[in-house]
């Protein structure tokens, strides 16, 4: 498992980059969240969620709500001060998230969002306060990660990269970035 610094000279945010892709995880998921061509085909693929969860029927408001969301989430993530503050946007997945105190499950969303709840998710392994790997994250359409399959395939995703590190020793920012280092 590889991982690349998302901004240079911090080591607070960090992303998995598979070898068979082109970038990694939380650049492939901004291109994809402002590419109105995949969102479109992907709310055409899942209008009954989007229409049943969020009671939205038109495709094009879907897409320009999508737009806007994912710009202010790429803000929120990347623009200071806002990455000095990761612990204020990133939240445990679940419960059991919530009692652990070294490689956590978190989501993050833009939590102020208006007029309907957001439903991009940036998923991530958290470290230590403020350091988080981005390890992928989905368009959530329905209460569950489980009742689909792209966000049930998030969900293995940071299980396998929580196992990884966990299997690497690794504990803390120190030694996530030995290992990367290796």
């Amino acid at each position: 498992m590889k991982f690349v610094r998302i901004i240079d000279g911090y080591d607070h945010l960090w992303a998995v980059k598979a070898q068979d892709k082109d970038a990694d995880e939380l650049t492939i998921l901004f291109r994809n969240w402002t590419n109105g061509e995949y969102l479109f085909d992907f709310f055409i693929e899942h209008f009954a969620d989007l229409k049943d969860f969020f009671h939205i029927e038109r495709l094009d408001q879907a897409v320009n709500d999508t737009f806007e969301d994912a710009e202010a989430l790429q803000e929120l993530v990347l623009d200071f001060p806002y990455t000095e503050k990761l612990d204020e946007l990133f939240k445990p997945l679940d419960i059991t998230d919530t009692k652990a105190f070294e490689l956590s499950r978190q989501k993050a969303r833009n939590w102020n969002r208006e007029r309907h709840a957001s439903w991009l998710r940036i998923y991530a392994i958290r470290l230590e306060p403020n350091v988080y790997v981005v390890t992928g994250g989905a368009i959530k359409l329905t209460r569950t990660m489980q009742e689909r399959e792209h966000t049930a395939l998030e969900l293995q995703k940071l299980n396998r990269c929580k196992d990884f590190l966990k299997a690497n020793g690794v504990f803390d920012q120190d030694s996530f970035v030995e290992l990367t280092h290796e």
